[in-house]
């Protein structure tokens, strides 16, 4: 029998562990999720979209996105309007705290990510990324 530290799986398991717990602490003083942070970092890049295209850019599920918006919305960082042309659809923008605290979470990913890479080691960063877009390209479906 393997070692669990020998299935890969398992490594990636406690690697998303350890980055959820580092960068949720880092982020913890805005009041916000690693998944908030993310909705408001697409709300950054297209302020105005509707739930189910930042559910479909950050990978989050709607009756997820639905309690996240309620949070940021709570918290007004966020507010919900109906689309003028289609009454059907809701639209999110960010406020101006929302902004301020994305821009400052933003800074907090950016870094983190820098921090991911070094811990890589130069020569293995391109191979990384590349293996990971291997698998993440492989596993589709």
């Amino acid at each position: 029998m393997l070692d669990l530290n020998s299935y890969l799986g398992f490594s990636f398991r406690v690697v998303m562990k350890k980055i959820d717990r580092t960068l949720s602490q880092q982020l913890e003083p805005y009041g916000v999720s690693i998944p908030q942070s993310f909705i408001l970092y697409s709300l950054l890049e297209e302020d105005g979209a509707t739930l189910k295209e930042i559910g479909n850019k950050t990978l989050i599920d709607s009756s997820s996105m639905t309690v996240l918006v309620d949070k940021l919305e709570k918290d007004e960082l966020v507010v919900r309007k109906l689309d003028s042309q289609d009454r059907r659809a809701i639209r999110v923008f960010i406020t101006a705290k929302g902004r301020d605290i994305a821009e400052k979470a933003s800074k907090i990913g950016i870094a983190f990510n820098s921090r991911l890479y070094d811990l890589l080691g130069e020569g293995n960063q391109k191979e990384f990324t590349h293996g990971i877009n291997n698998i993440i390209n492989g596993l589709e479906g």
